[in-house]
């Protein structure tokens, strides 16, 4: 049997690299390149004389990938507590038997007195390109532990300027997609703590970094394939001698 390794290997060096190219489309949303990253973190109970907890210290990390310089920037961020929605729907089943209300009118106690969102605002310092800025907020809430859910966030006021100085948003006012323009709308990227990146320190990505990784991942692959082939030889050859010993 003769296989042609060196039409083997130009195979596998062009499925790498098309493998290499799928997956770099994936990629640019998990390394989040070219965005203002942001993280929340060092969540601190605030309390009061008598032990209650009355707030929730936290640091906002953010750090700038992309190419503009970043000033004026106001983010307003806010967590939807999952959680009590059910004690909620749970009261109001029990009222609504209780009282005999429709389900419509039952009512909860909960309800009234809590709200199912936690939130702030929070101001961000000019942030120049591959630059970090850390800024120390607080959400006068007591469930801190929803800090440390996914945030839902809105930029609404930013000014971004090219590396010429020239402005490629500008504040403004009125509905959300109007407040911003569409540069600083996209730019921020919020990291979870389910990201890998939440554990680690920020840092640019390059060019250069980018097109070592691809280049690392494709020698890899074809390093892989021409083991591969070494050992289909292997095989082959010791099945052919074993037949040869047979006749």
């Amino acid at each position: 049997m003769n296989i042609n390794k060196k039409i083997l290997s130009l195979a596998a060096a062009i499925l790498a690299t098309a493998n290499i190219s799928a997956a770099k489309a994936d990629d640019v949303d998990v390394a989040k390149k070219n965005a203002v990253l942001f993280k929340i973190h060092d969540i601190v109970p605030v309390k009061n004389a008598e032990g209650e907890v009355i707030g929730c210290d936290y640091n906002a990390t953010f750090f700038n990938r992309s190419n503009l310089t970043i000033r004026n920037a106001g983010m307003e961020v806010s967590w939807k507590d999952t959680s009590i929605e059910t004690v909620i729907e749970n009261e109001k089943k029990e009222d609504a038997v209780k009282n005999n209300r429709k389900a419509g009118r039952a009512r909860s106690t909960t309800e009234r007195i809590t709200d199912k969102t936690i939130g702030g605002f929070i101001d961000i310092p000019t942030i120049k390109p591959a630059k970090q800025v850390t800024v120390k907020s607080r959400v006068n809430t007591d469930r801190c532990f929803l800090l440390m859910e996914p945030v839902k966030f809105e930029v609404n006021e930013c000014n971004a300027e090219n590396e010429q100085g020239k402005a490629a948003s500008s504040r403004g006012s009125g509905a959300a997609g109007a407040r911003v323009g569409n540069v600083c709308a996209r730019l921020f990227s919020y990291v979870s703590p389910d990201d890998p990146q939440y554990y680690l320190e920020f840092k640019v990505v390059t060019i250069e970094d980018e097109k070592a990784e691809a280049e690392a991942k494709q020698a890899k692959q074809i390093s892989q394939v021409d083991d591969m082939y070494e050992k289909t030889v292997t095989a082959v050859d010791s099945t052919n001698s074993i037949v040869s010993g047979i006749k």
